[in-house]
C-alpha cells in the first residue's frame, strides 16, 4: 500500500497529478527525488512505500514516477507494469542497474576515481545510468533569488565581504582553528563571518565562537527557535567555507554563485570526503587558505539538469486524470 497522510486517504474526486514521488521512509535519496520532481514544473504527489502492504491501484496512474529506496523502486516498477509510466530511480548503489528502470540517477562519488566521468553525457552503455555530481537538492537559482530578497534588509548592517561558514565538525581543536582562521580573513578584509552550525557541530560551537571572538560574526545553531537563516546567508555570501559537512550540504553550497572553499581536517573519510575530492578535482571547490578570490565555475544545479534530461528523453508526462476509487488504510 502507498500511504501519504490522512489528507490523501480519499482520492475519489481529486485530480491525479502526472508525477509521483515514491520513497522509503527515511531514505536519504528521497529528498533528491523530490528536488528533481520540483524542477519539472508539474504538479506532483509524494507517497511513502509502507512495508508489508501491497499497493491497491485506484484507477489510472501517473505518467512519471521518481523513486528512491529499494522498496519504493520495486513499487515503482509495479506501477509501470500496470500503467505504463516511466520510472526514474534515485539510487545509492550501482546494483540498481540490474533492474529495468528507465533512468537511474547515481551520485558520482559512488566508486570511481576523483574527477572521472562527471560530464553530463557520461552514462552507461544503454543510457539509463546518469551520474550526478553531489546530491540533487532544492536549492535552485529561483530559491536563492527569493532568499536574497527576503534577507536583504535583515543583513543590511553587516559589512562585506561576508564569509559564510557551514560547520559540522565534532572536533573542538579543529573548530577553534577554523574560527581563528576565518576571523583573521574577515578582519584583514573589513568583513564579517556568517555561521550556520549543523547538528554535527553543536557540541563544539563554543570552541568555534571562541575562535571567532576577534571579528564581527553572526551565528545560527541548528534547532534554535525562529527562522533558519542558512539559505539567506548562502544567498548573500561573498564566499562560502565548508567544514566537515555532509554530501547534501556540500552540494547546496556549490549551488550558489559565490566561491566555495573547504576547511579540511586530517583523516577525513566517507561519502562526504569522496564527494569533496570530486568537487576539488573539477574546480567546484578549492582548499581554504588565504586567497578568497573567485574563479570561473558553473554553480551546481543537478536537480535542474536531471529534470531537463527527463523532459528531453521522455517528454512531458500526461496530464492528471480522475481517480475512480478510494485508497483506505485497511
Amino acid at each position: 500500500m502507498l500511504t501519504a497522510g490522512p489528507d490523501l486517504m480519499s482520492l475519489a474526486l481529486l485530480p491525479q497529478p502526472p508525477v509521483w514521488v515514491l520513497d522509503d521512509t527515511g531514505t536519504a535519496a528521497g529528498g533528491q527525488a523530490t528536488a528533481i520532481a520540483g524542477r519539472l514544473g508539474l504538479p506532483f504527489r509524494r507517497l511513502t512505500a509502507a512495508p508489508k502492504q501491497p499497493h491497491r491501484p485506484g484507477g489510472p496512474g501517473p505518467g512519471l514516477v521518481l523513486s528512491a529506496g529499494r522498496r519504493a523502486g520495486l513499487r515503482a516498477l509495479l506501477l509501470r507494469s500496470r500503467h505504463g509510466c516511466r520510472v526514474v530511480h534515485c539510487s545509492s548503489t550501482r546494483l540498481s542497474a540490474m533492474l529495468p528502470y528507465d533512468m537511474i540517477v547515481l551520485p558520482q562519488q559512488v566508486g570511481g576515481p576523483a574527477g572521472a566521468g562527471l560530464q553530463a553525457d557520461h552514462r552507461s552503455e544503454d543510457g539509463r545510468l546518469v551520474p550526478v555530481l553531489g546530491a540533487p537538492n532544492v536549492v535552485s537559482p529561483m530559491l536563492l533569488a527569493q532568499a536574497r530578497e527576503l534577507w536583504t534588509e535583515r543583513l543590511a548592517h553587516l559589512p562585506h565581504p561576508r564569509l559564510l561558514l557551514l560547520f559540522g565538525s565534532p572536533d573542538r581543536r579543529f573548530a577553534w582553528q577554523v574560527g581563528r582562521h576565518l576571523a583573521s580573513l574577515a578582519r584583514e578584509r573589513g568583513g564579517c563571518v556568517l555561521v550556520s552550525v549543523l547538528p554535527g557541530g553543536l557540541q563544539t560551537a563554543d570552541a568555534l565562537m571562541a575562535g571567532l571572538s576577534d571579528c564581527l560574526h553572526l551565528i545560527y545553531r541548528a534547532g534554535e527557535p525562529g527562522e533558519n537563516p542558512t539559505l539567506g546567508f548562502l544567498a548573500h555570501a561573498d564566499a562560502v567555507v565548508t567544514a566537515r559537512v555532509g554530501p547534501l550540504t556540500l552540494s547546496e553550497a556549490c549551488s550558489a554563485a559565490a566561491p566555495v572553499f573547504a576547511a579540511q581536517a586530517a583523516g577525513e573519510t566517507g561519502t562526504a570526503s569522496r564527494l569533496l575530492a570530486h568537487l576539488l578535482a573539477v574546480g567546484q571547490v578549492r582548499p581554504l587558505e588565504h586567497d578568497l578570490s573567485p574563479w570561473t565555475r558553473q554553480p551546481l544545479d543537478e536537480a535542474g539538469r536531471i529534470a531537463l534530461m527527463i523532459q528531453a528523453r521522455f517528454g512531458r508526462p500526461a496530464p492528471a486524470v480522475a481517480v475512480q476509487r478510494t485508497i483506505s488504510k485497511s
